[in-house]
């Protein structure tokens, strides 16, 4: 059977994701709200002997009668009740889902997957690709602490002295002003890299998840100005550095690698598993991955899952893209430009 969930139906949406296995903060059902590209719904299935559930967000495809599914920004994708369900299980989820896309003239589905869980790939087996996109770092924060600042590099140890010894502190953020502060450097560094307008979250993105999930935002501050931050979560054993920011100004302190420091001892604090920092910009192995690659020689595989439901519909709308000679692996192609 398969059960449709809105997101306004918070309570039920969250006892069904807590159900399951694994989960994170990317899946709660206020964070999918915050998507408004389209509908946030949550796919339910369950029988006797399993139960699996997909947050997607079904938009209209402009000048068509036809929808597509994405996911929300973070790391998503279908989760199950049992680790490691039967093949038969994940059959029946697999034929239910097909029918609701048919049923709702999807043509093609996109969701970025969860690099902490390798069930994810076997959950969607024979349904569309899951694609290897790169590599994420996190700390293993169940090591003894001493365990986890040997994987340090030495100039990471070097930089977080350099930036106690000149008088940079790190604190949370306890009022909207700190909040404000902290949007404030992180539009600035999205005017930086030249970040499309996806990346410009309003500030009720921010506050939402400050006020819904168990979050709090690291500020460094040097000679009373705050000079960079990181809004992490908490949730299912699991601390996200969601979004990090650092001013421009200060760009050669690099406050970063002080901050993540202090907000790893947070995380130990709160008994969390892991501390989960991320790639780099699109999956890529660049300066960002090689500066969170510094506190760990923890590897998680990033991956993301492609399905074209109705081959015929994608091949007709993708035809304009590929007259193009658009780059073949976005996905979906007829979305490119838009």
């Amino acid at each position: 059977m398969l059960e449709i969930i809105t997101a306004d139906n918070e309570r039920k949406w969250n006892d069904i994701i807590r159900s399951m296995y694994a989960y994170d903060f990317y899946h709660l059902a206020f964070y999918q709200q915050l998507d408004l590209s389209g509908k946030a719904l949550l796919l339910h299935f369950r029988n006797d002997t399993a139960s699996f559930a997909l947050p997607v967000i079904v938009r209209k495809i402009e000048g068509t009668e036809w929808q597509d599914i994405t996911s929300v920004y973070g790391y998503v994708g279908p989760l199950s009740q049992n680790e490691r369900p039967t093949l038969n299980d994940i059959r029946l989820f697999h034929e239910t889902l097909k029918d609701y896309f048919d049923a709702q003239r999807i043509v093609s589905v996109f969701s970025r997957l969860h690099p902490l869980w390798e069930n994810q790939e076997q959950l969607l087996d024979g349904l569309g690709e899951v694609e290897d996109m790169n590599l994420t770092v996190g700390i293993d924060l169940d090591l003894p602490e001493s365990e986890q600042k040997k994987q340090y590099a030495r100039s990471l140890k070097n930089r977080i002295n350099y930036l106690k010894n000149k008088g940079v502190t790190v604190f949370k953020a306890s009022n909207q002003s700190d909040v404000n502060a902290f949007i404030q450097i992180y539009r600035e560094n999205m005017d930086r890299v030249k970040a499309t307008p996806f990346y410009y979250f309003p500030a009720e993105y921010f506050n939402a998840i400050l006020k819904k999930a168990d979050a709090c935002i690291f500020l460094a501050a040097y000679k009373g100005e705050v000079i960079g931050g990181s809004l992490c979560t908490f949730c299912n054993g699991i601390m996200q550095a969601h979004l990090n920011a650092t001013r421009n100004d200060f760009l050669s302190f690099s406050p970063l690698k002080l901050i993540l420091d202090q907000a790893r001892k947070e995380g130990i604090r709160r008994k969390m598993h892991c501390l989960h920092l991320g790639g780099g910009r699109d999956g890529k192995n660049d300066s960002l991955f090689d500066f969170k690659s510094r506190f760990s020689d923890i590897r998680f595989r990033f991956k993301a899952w492609k399905y074209i439901h109705n081959k015929e519909i994608y091949e007709a709308l993708s035809l304009e893209q590929k007259r193009k000679n658009s780059n073949k692996d976005f996905f979906p192609l007829y979305r490119k430009n838009s």
